[in-house]
């Protein structure tokens, strides 16, 4: 990452695959470059188009005089903004600041805002990236041992069955999908859909498994239960690299089928087929999305249904710790993976160590010069709520709190509450808004670091651009934070971002070993020298086993589903795909049932909330659903809906 690096490549700033680019050419539009999660060089239409100019760019630091943001010289915003910090801890206490970090920051941002956090004193730091995968991550965490995927990209191509689950990566993630999933399916593999609408996976799919929305869980119990009632389970894996197989086979075998076939809403036969596939293949590879959030259970504390059950029904036939098996986790932004492998969150420090560990508190008060605090801080959510009450003061950098899914005057009310709000940001946004100090950000394109993929490949970010007017990178500006704010002496004394890398290395146990010069040369993958595929020997658990998870005695009632048209949210996409269309998808029987058809204007309602659109029918939707991208169904995310009803409309 030295200013004399001939390379001129970077990473793609707009998902976390990780894809290399060069350059805009003359037209504007990036070039691929051959890397570890884009091995032809492709790019998909938002890669090419991610040196797209970002209009309304920030340029010059301003603070709030009298009501107005004004410009000021960064001298002055920096000191108005280490004035806020110190008045507002010696006043309240170091809990009394927030600190917010991003995924569209670099590793070493991440990083360096939780060490600022935890330096002057608490463990409010968090970020959104954490959120978007918890019930995965800390299932993987408690069971296997990292929250994070466990077999790299490239596993893919030697599964026998793909089993997709909560995802659309033809959608989302479209090169890590045709340079690792199509492949592999053309190769001869079986690719098994679970979603309750189809979208573009299930073109490719053999058999799509369309379950009532919350209910991945039940059908992989349902699974579970096939595959040892035909005894297909891998007897020498169970016996060699599990524990408490005996509770949970008992409670899976007493699971009524019937019952739970009828909640879940899915065909038997489809049911026993993918059972078949699965009991019998050599290796089976699961690739997982946000829609496996969200069923029963406790996020928090890595508890939730569905991540438990797909753990299970892997571990009951033998597909972890083998090239072509494992759980893939594909995730959205950029450096998604980094930011919380960063100690970017309020309850662990970098590298997954939970705060009320002494021995990792040790490691990094050794080197940081300070004592962590030992007591969790609070989540963004809680944060946010906390604002103006306990929490006076917030640093936010890259994110955009003011957006987040709750009543939008709720949430305008709560910035407007604190003391002092600080923001960093790209361009004026509803947060900016509200704040009363704001720093003009470089764009990932324009700084060097490192960021980290959704396979754990971590990669060097290189300036391909120019950053406009008087601006500067988070790293940059957090650093000189750190050493106004800091009580250790040298703490932040950084010259560029490697030395943030490498200081990371000696405080991360995952980040061990990584070597800068490797990093910058094509990328490495933590942990060092483990290769793609995580526990090939044993789990990272106290006696090296995976332990089972009992499956609920019963399966859940199903009548939460029957009253209206269950709620289904797509991701957002940047409405470049089909999923971004602002249309709500019904399965044609349902829009027969409410007379409407292609085209046909409807209302949306909640009974307190309505929102109009079109019909788009659509026989790979599940009945009993009503499908919407998430920027038309923001209002209802935001108050809790989870069912809907429809109406005609007249034509507006």
């Amino acid at each position: 990452m030295s200013d004399g690096d001939p390379d001129r490549s970077t990473v793609c700033p707009r998902c976390g695959v990780g894809c290399r680019l060069a350059p805009a050419g003359a037209d504007g539009r990036a070039t691929g470059r051959t890397g570890p999660a884009n091995p032809n060089g492709r790019l998909c239409p938002e890669g090419i188009n991610a040196l797209e100019g970002i209009s309304g760019r920030l340029t010059e630091p301003q603070v709030r005089e009298d009501g107005t943001l004004v410009p000021v010289s960064w001298a002055e915003a920096t000191s108005r903004v280490v004035d806020a910090v110190e008045t507002t801890v010696e006043a309240h206490g170091p809990d009394a600041l927030a600190f917010l970090g991003a995924p569209h920051s670099t590793t070493e941002e991440n990083y360096l805002l939780e060490k600022l956090a935890r330096t002057v004193g608490t463990n409010n730091v968090d970020n959104r990236a954490r959120h978007c995968h918890v019930s995965t991550a800390r299932a993987l965490d408690a069971r296997l041992g990292w929250p994070a995927t466990t077999n790299g990209l490239d596993d893919l191509t030697e599964a026998d069955v793909v089993l997709v689950v909560g995802a659309n990566p033809a959608a989302r993630q479209p090169v890590a999908f045709n340079s690792f999933v199509r492949p592999a399916v053309d190769d001869g593999a079986t690719l098994v859909h679970v979603d309750p609408a189809g979208n573009r996976t299930t073109r490719l799919a053999d058999l799509h498994v369309a379950p009532r929305p919350g209910r991945d869980a039940l059908v992989l119990d349902l699974l579970c239960r096939r595959v040892l009632a035909a005894g297909d389970a891998d007897r020498a894996f169970v016996a060699d690299r599990t524990r408490e197989f005996a509770s949970f086979a008992a409670s899976a075998r007493h699971l009524d089928d019937g019952a739970g076939v009828d909640a879940a809403g899915v065909d038997p036969t489809t049911l026993d087929r993918v059972a078949a596939l699965v009991g019998s293949a050599d290796r089976v590879a699961a690739v997982v999305g946000t829609g496996l959030e969200g069923d029963d259970g406790d996020p928090a504390a890595g508890t939730a249904a569905a991540p438990n059950a797909l753990l299970n029904l892997l571990a009951l036939t033998g597909n972890l710790g083998r090239p072509g098996t494992g759980i893939h986790v594909f995730r959205g932004p950029p450096n998604e993976q980094g930011a919380v492998d960063a100690g970017c969150v309020p309850d662990r420090l970098p590298g997954h160590q939970p705060v009320t560990d002494p021995e990792a508190r040790a490691r990094v008060a050794a080197e940081w010069g300070v004592d962590p605090p030992a007591t969790p801080g609070l989540p963004a959510p809680d944060l946010l709520s906390a604002f103006g009450e306990t929490v006076r003061a917030a640093v936010v950098v890259g994110e955009n709190p003011a957006i987040a899914k709750r009543d939008p005057d709720w949430v305008r009310r709560q910035l407007d509450a604190l003391d002092h709000l600080v923001v960093l940001e790209l361009t004026e946004s509803e947060t900016t808004a509200h704040a009363d100090v704001v720093l003009p950000a470089a764009a990932g394109t324009e700084k060097r670091g490192t960021v980290t993929n959704l396979d754990r490949q971590v990669q060097a970010l290189r300036p391909v651009a120019q950053p406009p007017g008087d601006v500067r990178t988070d790293f940059e500006v957090i650093s000189e934070l750190g050493r106004r704010l800091s009580c250790a002496s040298g703490g932040f004394d950084y010259d560029r971002p490697a030395e943030a890398f490498v200081e990371l290395t000696r405080v991360a146990p995952p980040y061990a070993g990584l070597s800068i010069d490797q990093v910058v040369a094509g990328g490495q993958r933590w942990p060092a020298d483990t290769g793609s595929t995580l526990y090939r020997e044993r789990f990272r658990t106290p006696d090296g086993r995976v332990p089972f998870v009992r499956p609920p005695s019963a399966p859940a009632s199903r009548t939460d589903c029957v009253a209206g048209l269950r709620l289904v949210v797509g991701g957002r996409t940047g409405g470049r795909d089909e999923d971004a269309d602002s249309r709500l998808r019904l399965h044609p029987s349902e829009a027969d049932q409410a007379g409407v058809g292609a085209d046909d204007a409807v209302t949306v309602s909640d009974g307190d909330l309505t929102v109009r659109t079109r019909v788009s029918p659509d026989p790979s939707v599940r009945r009993g659903t009503a499908f919407l991208h998430a920027v038309l169904a923001d209002p209802f995310v935001r108050a809790g809906t989870t069912t809907v009803s429809i109406e005609p409309a007249d034509p507006a």
